[in-house]
């Protein structure tokens, strides 16, 4: 019976200091949110450009025709073939090259823009070639990655600026970071598609043309962190 009264009451110690060392630790930490945000806009753009075996006035202009005018229209403004022009699907040329021989081919190419000042050459070209679609279907900003990193370091200082002057109020200091989360929040990513549609009219019956300039508004990148420091 002592003994288990002695294990009751050694419980009972134990649960009391740890209660009492957790207020203490509350005590000497303070908890605090730090922000911090950036305009960005895209500035590579992916576009799916598809080109569609027609019937022309001197026969069938194949895929490898179109294909090479597309190549040397592109060269002419500034496009790195070997690096920004692939097929879009690898799978779609094996199938192309086994289809029935009364079936019209298709065939989709990636090409990423580097330059937006590229984008208006481009829907030339694309008319004057008579594609049968240019479609945007990734705009991105190409050091996002790099910018998301410097907004979560401004963040955590920004949270050690609010910690020092909230215990500076009251005549406390902040010593070292104990802990730091970062919070995620739903904000739009740069890297999700953001689509724009052209289609020629003579190579796509029935297609809505957008010929309105290509632009895109600033949007914004936000990182929140809390942070908890030691005061002395």
């Amino acid at each position: 019976m002592k003994a288990i009264i002695t294990s009751t009451i050694l419980i009972g110690v134990l649960t009391l200091t740890l209660f009492g060392q957790n207020i203490v630790d509350a005590i000497r930490g303070i908890e605090v949110v730090g922000t911090a945000e950036r305009m960005v806009v895209p500035d590579q753009l992916t576009f799916r450009i598809t080109l569609a075996e027609r019937m022309g006035t001197r026969g069938k202009l194949t895929i490898e025709l179109q294909e090479t005018q597309l190549r040397t229209e592109l060269e002419k403004i500034g496009v790195d073939l070997t690096k920004d022009l692939s097929i879009y699907d690898i799978s779609a040329r094996y199938v192309r090259q086994r289809r029935l021989k009364d079936t019209l081919a298709r065939q989709d190419y990636r090409l990423v823009i580097r330059d937006l000042n590229k984008v208006a050459p481009l829907q030339e070209l694309a008319d004057r070639i008579n594609v049968s679609s240019l479609d945007l279907v990734v705009a991105e900003n190409s050091r996002i990655d790099e910018i998301r990193k410097e907004l979560r370091i401004e963040a955590i200082k920004a949270a050690k600026t609010k910690a020092e002057y909230m215990m500076f109020a009251i005549g406390g200091k902040v010593k070292n970071a104990i802990y730091i989360k970062e919070i995620d929040e739903d904000t739009p990513s740069l890297s999700e598609p953001r689509y724009y549609a052209w289609a020629n009219t003579a190579a796509a019956a029935n297609v809505a043309v957008y010929d309105q300039p290509l632009s895109f508004a600033p949007e914004k990148v936000r990182m929140i962190v809390i942070a908890r420091f030691e005061i002395e």
